[in-house]
């Protein structure tokens, strides 16, 4: 999973100095060299080796609603890609935000809106957010978004999500390809979450790596898939009942997403013929003249009906005139006993 052969050469050099300045930034922090701040309540980590696209959102909502359902009404703390400011905010339970997606990011935003009773802290010192959101008497745990590389906040989990369609073997550090760290980091993973099926009965060679990598960490399996297409109107409303594949006729795919050609092959896997997408970088927040454009290459494609992410969804303001679905994702873990059993030991028994 690298870039072209003819753009390797010019980025080898940022390549090992990018490298180099990871691996001492971990031995330090590994060495205690440079030290981490620690809360004083039970912090998980959910993160990922590579850039975007392995599924953590639904990840992390999935730990959040756990976590709930346990009595502990976690607070989210997260950057928040994507907003409009750098100032830091602080949400509590049930307090209204106009504008959630610009304010708190745009997962940031989705994450709440399937979690309602989540505090939410943004920074980038998410150290400080978590302290303010202590100082409010709330949260009695916390959930690090996209915490892995994040290493100056202490956490007691820390859970790192890897899609098997991304071999680790061959990829390799950015801008080369699409690691953020190397892979060896992975040993410093409690419990590591592998996305999607080993197909056939061949071995599993994805898992023989990772177990090298790091052979004390808890291994889980999960599967994400499209629970729902729901009229982008109902979904404004927070319905997220709907057939998995209605019968829409055929689809033109609109999204700004971490992974777009994993969205393509799971809506193709409902069934669902797809005349045609347009993608954007991730994060990206579409404007009217995006949306205009992408009715046209759909018109043009013999399209009836735009379907678009969650993440799309929560940042549309005025939706296109064009039908309009959103696909709502659920992740559930194979070992969900085990799993929920380490959340379990979080809040009773933090390291």
């Amino acid at each position: 999973m690298s870039l072209s052969s003819g753009l390797s050469p010019l980025l080898a050099v940022p390549g090992l100095i990018y490298e180099s300045l990871v691996r001492t930034r971990n031995t330090l922090y590994s060495k205690r060299l440079l030290l981490q701040r620690r809360l004083p309540r039970p912090v998980c980590s959910v993160g990922n080796l590579t850039l975007g696209g392995t599924g953590k959102t639904p990840l992390v909502i999935h730990v959040a609603e756990f976590l709930l359902r346990l009595g502990a009404v976690p607070a989210l703390l997260s950057r928040g890609y994507g907003r409009i400011s750098a100032e830091p905010v602080v949400v509590g339970p049930g307090e209204e935000i106009a504008e959630a997606a610009p304010t708190l990011g745009d997962e940031p935003a989705l994450m709440r809106r399937h979690v309602p009773g989540l505090w939410i802290g943004i920074s980038a010192d998410r150290y400080a957010a978590g302290l303010k959101i202590l100082q409010r008497n709330g949260a009695p745990a916390f959930v690090l978004d996209d915490g892995f590389q994040h290493r100056r906040l202490y956490r007691d989990l820390d859970l790192v999500l890897l899609d098997r369609t991304q071999p680790l073997e061959k990829n390799r550090v950015l801008p080369l390809g699409t690691l953020r760290e190397p892979v060896t980091g992975l040993s410093r993973a409690h419990g590591i979450v592998i996305q999607g099926a080993c197909q056939g009965n061949h071995p599993d060679a994805f898992l023989d790596i990772v177990r090298k990598l790091n052979p004390r960490a808890q291994i889980f399996h999960c599967v994400q898939d499209i629970d729902a297409l729901v009229p982008f109107s109902s979904w404004k409303d927070s319905a997220r009942d709907g057939p998995a594949a209605p019968d829409i006729g055929p689809a033109f795919l609109v999204a700004a997403v971490g992974n777009p050609e994993r969205f393509r092959r799971d809506i193709a896997m409902l069934g669902i013929p797809v005349r045609g997408a347009r993608f954007y970088r991730d994060h990206y927040k579409l404007t009217e003249r995006d949306w205009r454009q992408c009715e046209q290459e759909a018109r043009k494609a013999g399209a009836a009906v735009f379907i678009t992410t969650e993440k799309d969804a929560i940042k549309i303001e005025r939706p296109p005139q064009f039908p309009l679905l959103v696909s709502v994702q659920r992740t559930r873990v194979i070992e969900a006993g085990a799993f929920a059993l380490m959340l379990r030991d979080l809040i009773e028994d933090p390291r």
